[in-house]
């Protein structure tokens, strides 16, 4: 018999953690685990780390797998379900008592069914014969905008291919008139149960009824257009409104312009990436915007005026201060880049790069020598 495990101890959660939690937890420890992220010894224990997080997930974010083993401590491979308590049997100290074994087959069922055992008549009547609605998947796009767009924003259509209702069915995957009805094979449980008592326990085998694919209910005469999936892959369009602003790498939500959802369900979200293709040599720092100014080192020591033109081909005057050194830098208010949210554009941040030229004429020669003896400079 395989040894008892603690899935919640493998994942770091407590015993009352949510759905959600229970992800948070399997991502995390997925990728600090992946075996692809190890080597040598290290890579041995990591893939026996991985495959248990796997197993634990496996368990703990299905809610009938999840129910079974609160209850009874164990979920093994195939669907087989046991747990060894009440009063010790036999010699081999396996600790199963035959009442146990009873009194749990009930509650086994109870965790499937939600209620007492009851005829598979009554079962299916309480099930209904519709399949349950689904929520529809969401999509993930892409959408490559220049930088010279994220000082004005703008609206973008996009092309992608997404799962409509069936405009014939209507969602239902059934044709007009028709209607589900309940599966004659699994009686409208969605699974096949096999029980098998040993000196040991009952042995539980379950698997999702091949039939009807573990709904519980088959078409009683299948949508001709989507083949009883109530949905249809389509090339469709949306309009992304991109506000200025916005980063590389920010994500846009659109409602309800994902995937159909099934049978009815809801539509899923559209989400939106946003790739910045960069057009000019610059640094972006929140909403300011950083350029690298070249200067002579004449206008360096004497000072002057430079123009430097953004992405949006806007084209701004830096004054350069008498006596600039390298790397110095000069702020000019508001010539920044637009804040999502209020629209105030931050700041443009010049920073000079001093040009000192390897070769000068032979006028500039001798004038640099004066220079160089008027400031006491041996040459």
């Amino acid at each position: 018999m395989p040894a008892k495990k603690d899935y919640y101890e493998i994942l770091g959660i407590p015993k009352n953690a949510s759905d959600d939690e229970i992800k948070a937890a399997y991502k995390k420890l997925v990728k600090e685990w992946h075996p692809d992220r190890h080597a040598g010894d290290k890579k041995k224990q990591a893939e026996q780390k991985f495959k248990e997080i796997q197993e634990a997930y496996e368990v703990l974010s299905d809610p009938q797998k999840r129910a079974m083993y609160d209850k009874f401590g164990y979920v093994g491979e195939g669907g087989y379900v046991y747990e060894p308590n009440g009063t010790n049997f036999g010699t081999g100290g396996f600790g199963f008592g035959f009442e146990d074994i009873f009194r749990d087959f009930d509650d086994i069922f109870n965790i499937f069914f939600g209620g007492q055992r009851t005829s598979t008549a009554s079962q299916s009547s309480q099930r209904g014969t519709r399949r349950s609605s689904r929520r529809g998947e969401d999509i993930n796009v892409e959408l490559v905008i220049t930088d010279a767009d994220i000082f004005t924003g703008k609206d973008a259509t996009i092309e992608y291919d997404r799962y409509d209702a069936c405009e014939n069915c209507h969602g239902e995957g059934v044709e007009p008139g028709s209607k589900w009805v309940t599966c004659s094979k699994c009686h409208g449980t969605g699974v096949v149960r096999e029980e098998k008592r040993t000196p040991f326990g009952v042995f539980i085998n379950q698997h999702t009824c091949d039939a009807c694919g573990g709904t519980g209910s088959i078409p009683g005469e299948t949508c001709h257009v989507c083949r009883g999936s109530g949905r249809i892959k389509k090339r469709t369009t949306a309009v992304v409104n991109i506000p200025s602003g916005v980063e590389d790498g920010s994500v846009l939500r659109i409602p309800r312009k994902g995937n159909a959802g099934s049978y009815g369900g809801e539509y899923g979200d559209l989400y939106v990436h946003i790739r910045v293709r960069q057009t000019s040599d610059y640094k972006r720092e929140g909403d300011d915007i950083i350029v690298t100014v070249p200067i002579d080192y004449v206008t360096a020591i004497l000072g002057g005026t430079a123009f430097v033109e953004l992405p949006n081909k806007e084209k701004i005057e830096v004054e350069i201060p008498a006596g600039t050194q390298p790397n110095d830098r000069v702020v000019i208010k508001g010539k920044g880049i637009p804040n999502t949210r209020t629209g105030r554009r931050g700041n443009l941040v010049a920073e000079f790069k001093v040009s000192i030229p390897k070769k000068v004429s032979g006028k500039e020669r001798e004038l640099l020598k004066e220079i160089a003896k008027e400031r006491g400079i041996k040459v």
